[in-house]
């Protein structure tokens, strides 16, 4: 049965002139405030209203960048609605279901393989993001990704000095983050083997799956002290070591007192051992990493 997400609010909080006063918008700015905050360009039939919504259904999402290998989407149900002021969308309310990705000629083996395991799935997604002046934080809430398979991803985050544009969060810093992972496990296999083809000297097959397993826990297992204590470290382990079929339920929380943004990740990556314990200790100061693993997925 097909499960319809409670809306998705995105407040973009773009500068106001004072006392300007904000009205319901049109579909031509919500489309333009979704290409803004997401990259991606959206074609529809003629759209209809519903209620206040400007009604999208049967929509296709390409990369804005026209990219020949970012993945392209098309959506069921996608609704709209949101406010505007003097032309500026100022906050954007969004639903979506049965998202899928589309067929796409001339893609790379991974990017192809990849699309083989999610094509006959399809996704519903909610989010809440809000852009907090006060704190210069944008603020990501009750996030959500949910396969028809059955994998379900659920995250909050705090991002510092991001902002609702590709560019401006790739210059934030994330310095809080709450996930939970339900694991049906389906998925990781396939993931787990194209993430090992890709390490040194990786063989194909069963092995390209069990050289990621390894990575993971040699990376655990080097995290500092300061970063992870023995509990938490020993639920991660026992999660990767049930991989890539065990169920279960994943819950991470991170906190960054400086954040962690692309400057620490530039410095790690161009370090002689990035995944070695002093680039690991420089990339991860100031930050906590707790962890609980539940296997199977009984309520």
């Amino acid at each position: 049965m097909r499960m319809r997400l409670d809306a998705l609010l995105v407040c973009l909080g773009l500068s106001l002139p004072a006392g300007a006063e904000t009205g319901p918008a049109d579909c031509a700015a919500l489309v333009a405030a979704v290409q803004t905050v997401s990259g991606y360009a959206v074609t529809a039939p003629p759209a209809g209203a519903d209620a206040g919504w400007c009604v999208l259904d049967r929509a296709v999402l390409r990369a804005a960048s026209g990219s020949e290998v970012a993945p392209e989407f098309s959506a069921e149900g996608l609704r709209l609605r949101g406010t505007e002021a003097k032309g500026v969308a100022v906050s954007l309310e969004v639903q979506v279901t049965g998202l899928r990705l589309r067929s796409k000629a001339g893609v790379q083996a991974g990017e192809d393989r990849l699309r083989t395991i999610f094509r006959l799935q399809s996704a519903d997604i909610g989010l809440r993001v809000i852009l907090n002046p006060a704190t210069d934080t944008l603020e990501i809430r009750e996030g959500l990704l949910r396969l028809s398979g059955g994998t379900e991803l659920v995250l909050s985050a705090d991002i510092k000095g991001g902002g609702l544009t590709l560019a401006s969060l790739a210059g934030g810093r994330l310095t809080a983050l709450d996930l939970e992972w339900r694991n049906d496990g389906r998925l990781p296999r396939p993931l787990m083997e194209l993430a090992g083809q890709r390490l040194p000297a990786a063989p194909n097959g069963t092995g390209s799956v069990e050289a990621a397993r390894l990575a993971l826990g040699d990376l655990i297992a080097t995290l500092p002290e300061t970063v992870l204590s023995g509990d938490d470290r020993a639920a991660l382990a026992r999660m990767v070591a049930s991989l890539p079929q065990g169920r279960g339920r994943l819950r991470l929380s991170l906190t960054a007192s400086e954040g962690i943004g692309a400057a620490r990740l530039l410095v790690a990556g161009l370090s002689e051992d990035p995944r070695g314990a002093a680039a690991l200790e420089r990339l991860l100061s100031g930050v906590r990493l707790t962890a609980a693993w539940r296997p199977g997925l009984a309520p």
